[in-house]
């Protein structure tokens, strides 16, 4: 299986460095992925954050691991990023067009 993901990781890896408008999508609770119109979103994390309840720090802290692992990391080619808490993810990538909004109150 290690094998199998690993080969997935390279080709989203390559598929990314093509792409020059990513909008990066964020959720606090379980993970992040990167899309492009007219194509096929590329899942860049899953990872549950349940006990961290999506803390800001939390976010930012994995997301930018997440996007040094799939080799965005200088984030130059994600122009827009959505999610329910833009704060600490704004501050590095400071050139992102944030729209924010509100988690759901299930």
């Amino acid at each position: 299986m290690d094998s199998e993901v690993a080969r997935v990781q390279i080709e989203d890896i390559a598929c990314l460095k093509e792409r020059k408008k990513l909008t990066y999508l964020l959720d606090g609770l379980y993970g992040s992925l990167a899309a492009e119109v007219n194509q096929p979103p590329v899942v860049l994390n899953l990872e549950v954050m349940t006990g961290h309840r999506g803390s800001t720090d939390k976010l930012r802290e994995i997301s930018v691991k997440v996007l040094e692992r799939m080799e965005i990391g200088d984030g130059c080619n994600i122009i827009a990023a959505t999610t329910d808490n833009p704060t600490k993810f704004q501050e590095k990538f400071y050139w992102v067009l944030i729209r924010s909004f509100p988690a759901s109150q299930a």
